[in-house]
């Protein structure tokens, strides 16, 4: 009998059999999931998020060819190691299949964030609830990237290894737990800029878990009032030290902390909204509550680490986002930056995945996270979020811009009713076990369903809003888009365009051809990410410099470049479509004629337009017809039209101009008005200019324009040699 008791209180080894089956419910989800997000990846046909996505491709296709970052040649450092993860992807020539092997690699990383949340989650909870959270930390919109070359596709799973070695750090301290977690924080924010906040987070919770020990509890209980005083005199110092110290190299900090105080209050908040949306209220108010020990709550030095951790985590982010968002405000535009924040998913969800075992708040606890809640639903801008097709900074509200989209109708006001209604449910939910501990596991299960099913929901959505996009995108590009590369077998080419408004076409014609090296435009308007140029005349038979050398090149119409026409294809611009034109280049690079100053659609710009002729056949000279029209222009306004007809001259600028005006005309133009203006040329080698003066905006003179470029005229080029003499 005491053989029997001695073999049964011994614990049974564990074999590998048991761990590989004891894996195969993770396994299982985690296989799944990547063949719901694999199957998107499928559907998305193109890239769409320029530039990001642009640039990623260029950094990535330039390591794998060369072994070094670079951007259209030249050198470059990315803020990111993502583009060396996925540059043997593009050591495959074929682009679609480089491509697609991006995506799927991408798919597989991102997917894999549920690996280390679980193995977070596992230090404070049981196998069912740690499944629950992997599950939940990838079944979310934010996993729509997946599907995109951007570098949230590494950040976001290295982030939750990092929180996953930082609790093992802190709770086994262990040489190994410790070390890994020390080297995976330093190395975090060359993964991405955004995981600064993670180095900051791990001494943040070594503090918070210092500050908790029974060894500072007893040295605190001695202090008196002047000891707390000068306690928070010298957090207060540290604080505006540490912040001196990032303004003076960060400045982004140094504009956001000192200037801009309002706005990372407000913008923070925004991100914060959004991440409310992603997960639908229950796991965000769940989690904050969780921050606090339950009543009658036994110690557990895991539950105390992970709290210290989630806590300082959420800070470090929350404040990182706020900085980055007041600073973009100055910069580019004003956007809810959720796309910062959504680092923190995992620590909420493992924060959920607590309440989901023991089913106990603190009701104080419960109150503050409910009112901090209430007041993050009811700031967030819907307006900005609801109207759109997909947020990209804001993935996580795909699932209400679904319901905008869809026969639901949903309206900013709606949504915001709606995620209301779901907070009180959510309060009333955590609090009923408190009193009818009968109900708790059933309403568990029902909070974890409506989790999953949220987050999935959203998920699709956001997927499918992507992928619409890229359609979208790519039927910009008529047919096949890697028309270049089967025309050019893979030799450099040169883009050259003039008043590029829109650069997705160009764009586009990069990331599908490999052959495109430089990006050049006529009058700077040159589209990045990447170096551009805007080429310098040598002399007035229009060479251009300096010379690539690239046998072949691409042209926007009204740009004629001297050699021989290999191809067209035509792609969308200004409402409709237009042709590019490759052409193999006549060594040295010139120009026949170039138009500038005109959009896509025959429109001159703030600057006016002028056609300029560097050659003609036989040097001949000829007349020139200009089509000056508001046809298409019913406003109450006019303007006076110069057209000004001269020699060709090259300014101090390298640039052309005329050099002596020969002809001057001028009109005064209304609404549905048109005429052509017939001169003759002055030799092979002119120049004409259209001003029109004063310039007006569409939307500011018809209600139902939306149009708020600044236009002059419509106008229209037409040159005609002279017939040759016969002697």
């Amino acid at each position: 009998m005491s053989l029997a008791a001695s073999a049964r209180a011994e614990p049974r080894t564990r074999t590998l059999a048991d761990r590989l089956l004891a894996a195969i419910p993770l396994l299982s989800v985690f296989f799944w999931i990547c063949v719901l997000y694999m199957w998107e990846a499928w559907r998305h046909g193109s890239p769409w998020l320029f530039g990001d996505e642009l640039q990623m491709t260029q950094l990535s296709r330039a390591i794998a060819d060369t072994g070094h970052a670079a951007r259209r040649g030249q050198s470059y450092s990315p803020d990111t190691l993502y583009p060396y993860f996925t540059a043997p992807a593009w050591l495959i020539h074929n682009v679609r299949h480089g491509y697609s092997t991006a995506k799927y690699i991408d798919v597989i990383t991102m997917t894999s964030t549920m690996f280390w949340t679980y193995g977070l989650a596992r230090f404070v909870v049981g196998r069912r609830a740690a499944l629950f959270a992997g599950a939940g930390s990838v079944l979310i919109p934010s996993l729509t990237f997946s599907s995109m070359l951007v570098p949230e596709n590494v950040a976001y799973p290295y982030a939750a290894l990092c929180f996953f070695l930082m609790a093992g750090a802190f709770v086994r301290r262990t040489t190994w737990w410790v070390s890994g977690a020390v080297v995976a924080s330093l190395l975090a924010p060359l993964v991405r800029r955004e995981l600064l906040a993670i180095p900051a987070a791990f001494v943040l919770t070594g503090l918070f878990i210092l500050w908790r020990s029974p060894q500072a509890g007893r040295w605190r209980a001695r202090w008196g009032r002047p000891d707390w005083l000068g306690f928070v005199v010298l957090v207060v110092g540290a604080a505006v030290l540490v912040s001196a110290v990032m303004g003076n190299q960060s400045h982004e900090w140094l504009v956001a902390t000192r200037l801009y105080k309002h706005r990372m209050f407000t913008y923070g908040l925004w991100a914060w909204g959004a991440v409310v949306i992603e997960l639908g209220v229950f796991p965000v108010l769940a989690a904050l509550t969780s921050l606090w020990p339950a009543p009658g709550e036994s110690f557990h030095p895991e539950l105390r680490a992970f709290r210290s951790l989630s806590l300082a985590g959420l800070i470090t982010f929350g404040w990182y986002t706020a900085v980055k968002a007041s600073y973009l405000s100055t910069v580019f535009g004003t956007y809810v930056v959720e796309r910062n924040l959504m680092y923190v998913i995992p620590l909420l969800l493992v924060g959920t995945a607590v309440w989901l075992e023991r089913r106990s708040v603190h009701p104080a606890a419960l109150a503050v996270s409910g009112i901090a809640v209430l007041y993050v639903v009811l700031k967030t801008p819907y307006g900005l979020l609801v109207g759109s097709h997909f947020y990209s900074q804001a993935p996580g509200a795909a699932l209400i811009e679904w319901l905008n989209r869809t026969s639901v109708g949903l309206t900013p006001t709606d949504a915001k009713v709606l995620l209301v209604l779901i907070l009180l449910a959510a309060v009333a939910v955590l609090l009923v076990p408190r009193y009818i501990p009968r109900a708790g596991l059933s309403l568990a299960l029902a909070v974890a369903a409506f989790v999953l099913v949220w987050g999935s929901v959203g998920a699709v959505a956001g997927a499918s809003a992507s992928n619409a996009s890229s359609r979208d995108d790519l039927s910009n590009i008529h047919g096949d888009p890697t028309w270049l590369d089967e025309q050019t077998h893979g030799a450099p080419a040169l883009y050259l365009g003039q008043q590029i408004q829109d650069p997705n076409s160009e764009q586009l014609l990069e990331f599908w051809n490999r052959s495109l090296k430089a990006v050049w435009s006529l009058d700077g308007t040159a589209p990045g990410p990447g170096p551009t140029l805007t080429p310098n005349v040598r002399g007035i038979h229009g060479a251009l410099y300096p010379d690539p050398h690239y046998p072949y090149a691409v042209a926007e119409p009204g740009i004629d470049v001297v050699g021989s026409v290999v191809a067209t294809h035509a792609h969308k611009a200004g409402g409709g479509f237009q042709r590019w034109t490759l052409y193999r280049v006549a060594e040295p690079l010139r120009l026949r004629y170039a138009v500038t100053g005109l959009y896509a659609d025959g429109w001159s710009g703030p600057n006016d337009t002028a056609y300029t002729r560097y050659s003609t056949a036989g040097d001949r000279a000829g007349t020139m017809r200009v089509l000056v029209s508001w046809r298409q222009w019913p406003g109450p306004n006019s303007a006076k039209v110069t057209v000004l007809m001269g020699r060709l001259a090259i300014g101090p600028d390298k640039q052309p101009a005329i050099g002596k005006i020969t002809e001057v005309r001028t009109w005064r133009i209304r609404a549905k008005q048109s005429k052509t203006f017939a001169l003759r040329a002055p030799g092979p080698q002119f120049r004409f200019e259209v001003h029109v003066s004063p310039k007006f905006m569409p939307a500011q003179l018809v209600s139902t324009s939306s149009d708020r470029r600044e236009l002059g005229a419509q106008v229209q080029y037409n040159f005609t040699s002279s017939p040759r003499r016969h002697r």
